[in-house]
């Protein structure tokens, strides 16, 4: 028998299809990613209340449409949580592109734009954003609400693109670890990311913390702004078991035991079900050439380019989520992936005989065969820098989810009376320097052998903005023999949204310098190189900070470092191949209270280097 309110909805669908699907259909933001000079990825997700949609992509050269140059035909699917990915081919390389998708009945997303790079040979201007860090207690990431004003040619999401943590009015995501195989649990697990990254995506009812169609819609400023490059980092991976590729399935978290320190007992947490649950929702989530189909029960399929290394089993058969892009004459685009390969984090007591752990910082992270990017990873980025130095490229723009500076993030329990951060800091044992000595060495050591120059690090996970120069070992075996790497250095950026900035409720330049300050005199107690960059540093000119108008004639700590604010920062790369770096944020606020008024971005420090 067919109830009354079956009979109504029925009799509504038939008479008023079009009425229809336009109340169903709801686009969730759209995003372009992955852009060389010929293509790009563009990105949806369409609710329907439950069902899948067919959809059609246009491509257009103007914002209204006028000029369409393609179209793309694609379905969502529940096994992609009903998102679709689809592949615009036949760019024309320097040029700015405008999409929407169309469902069913007219429903249309919102416009959203890319520009694809240019030519090796073209001399143009590029300018390219980046931060990371996401955490749902922030919601909705005011920080990045302006954005498009910056008329960025790209921008890199730099990991920790959701937070698996609870919120108000959002629960946490459960832990797994890799010897997990039931595919219920599986399959709850995949729900519960799915939603994690759909929640940052949208709006925040400030008194629920629910999700919200009124207000700033999450992250959907941002990526439809401008195209995008997105790293995987440790809470894509749940920030627990998996949180390293590299490591065996079976060895516990945090473990305390030396003999997993490298993986040669073979299986490997990247190549489990578990590891590739978390995986999938990522790149469902995200713009990526590279997608993993199937479902828990059915099995997993990897779509997209893998790495093709049968003699290193730790990354043959993997997702080649690392790679390089020309952009233009004047600047190389090099993205790795330092999550999926990396040996287990190391970890130890707190105490003798304690229950609780703690990152192992001591003679176990210099390990010469731990590994943080993989045998067949590490050779293609020392290939693809010396190349780049042959090629004449001036500058090389190397992303990476963890520090490798010999910094690390603050300490935790290092504060003032007032209750400020002190600005002193300890290594991180997911850090290059924290975990991982040995390869980051090999690594620095190469360039500066190799005197490839003019290469910028960039990162984020530290939850601060900071600037430093290199340091490494001329002679591995001797600890004294320091020097800089010439003409390199890395930028920190971050949170765009994340714990860390909110312990500051005191945001004057007083208390920021005082922290700078005080973190550059523990950075250079410990031997390493002071917090920004020198006066003499090669090119080094226009030194800019909010709050000090001796920046650009006497630079200090203060003016290469935020720690208070949520942020991103901006590079330039102009025809006459100098680079200028613009850190823009907004002050911090407190962990679940859902701002709501919109906060304009203000540039917070910047420099330049002549070239």
């Amino acid at each position: 028998m067919i109830s009354l309110r079956r009979i109504l909805v029925l009799t509504a669908i038939l008479a008023f299809p079009s009425l229809v699907a336009k109340a169903e259909v709801v686009f969730n933001g759209v995003a372009a990613g992955d852009a060389s000079s010929t293509d790009a990825i563009l990105w949806t997700r369409a609710d329907n209340g439950g069902s899948p949609v067919t959809l059609t992509a246009q491509i257009a050269k103007d914002p209204g449409f006028e000029e369409i140059v393609g179209t793309l035909d694609g379905s969502t699917s529940a096994d992609a949580d009903f998102t679709v990915k689809l592949t615009a081919t036949g760019l024309t390389g320097n040029t700015r592109y405008y999409y929407r998708f169309i469902a069913p009945g007219g429903v249309t997303s919102p416009t959203g734009q890319f520009t694809t790079a240019p030519a090796a040979d073209q001399n143009t201007e590029i300018r390219f954003g980046f931060s990371g860090d996401t955490d749902s207690r922030f919601r909705p990431y005011p920080a990045i609400a302006s954005i498009a004003v910056q008329g960025l040619h790209y921008f890199v999401f730099l990991g920790d693109t959701m937070y698996e943590t609870a919120a108000t009015g959002s629960p946490a995501a459960p832990a797994i670890t890799g010897q997990t195989t039931d595919p219920a649990a599986l399959s709850s697990t995949l729900s519960a990311y799915n939603y994690k990254y759909l929640e940052s995506m949208l709006g925040v009812n400030s008194a629920s913390g629910k999700p919200s169609a009124a207000g700033q819609q999450g992250l959907q400023p941002l990526l439809a702004a401008t195209g995008t490059y997105t790293l995987l980092d440790n809470h894509e991976l749940g920030n627990q078991a998996l949180q390293s590729g590299g490591a065996p399935p079976s060895a516990p978290l945090k473990t305390t035991d030396p003999s997993f320190d490298v993986n040669a007992i073979g299986g490997y947490d990247n190549k489990t079900p578990a590891f590739q649950t978390l995986v999938k929702s990522y790149l469902d989530y995200h713009p990526t050439r590279q997608s993993i189909t199937g479902t828990p029960a059915s099995g997993y399929a990897l779509v997209g380019s893998q790495v093709d290394s049968p003699a290193d089993p730790r990354s043959d058969r993997t997702p080649k989520l690392y790679f390089a892009q020309r952009w233009g004459a004047s600047s190389l685009y090099i993205q790795t992936d330092d999550r999926s390969y990396r040996d287990i984090r190391l970890s130890k007591p707190t105490s003798p005989g304690a229950n609780t752990t703690m990152d192992d910082l001591g003679p176990r992270a210099d390990n010469p065969n731990r590994t943080m990017l993989g045998a067949p990873q590490l050779q293609w980025l020392e290939h693809t820098l010396s190349q780049a130095q042959s090629d004449g490229i001036p500058w090389k723009f190397v992303v990476i989810s963890s520090p490798i500076d010999q910094v690390g993030m603050r300490s935790a329990t290092g504060r003032q009376s007032n209750g400020q951060r002190d600005g002193t800091q300890a290594p991180d044992g997911k850090s290059w320097w924290g975990g991982y000595r040995a390869e980051r060495e090999h690594l620095l050591k190469f360039i500066a052998d190799n005197r490839i120059d003019h290469i910028v690090f960039l990162t984020t996970d530290d939850h601060m903005a900071r600037v430093t120069q290199l340091q490494y070992l001329t002679d591995p075996q001797d600890p004294h023999s320091t020097a800089l790497v010439p003409n390199a250095f890395q930028i920190l950026a971050g949170p765009i949204g994340g714990g860390g900035p909110d312990a500051y409720t005191d945001h004057s330049f007083e208390t920021i310098r005082t922290a700078a300050d005080a973190r550059n005199a523990s950075q250079i107690a410990a031997g390493e190189p002071p917090l920004g960059l020198p006066a003499d540093f090669p090119g080094l000119r226009n030194v800019f900070r909010q709050g000090d108008p001796a920046a650009s004639t006497s630079p200090s700590p203060v003016d290469f470092m935020s720690p208070d604010t949520f942020n991103y920062v901006t590079l330039e790369v102009a025809t006459d191949r100098s680079l200028t770096i613009e850190c823009w944020g907004v002050p911090s606020y407190q962990q679940n209270t859902f701002p709501q008024d919109p906060v304009e971005a203000a540039k917070i420090f910047s420099f330049q280097i002549g070239f």
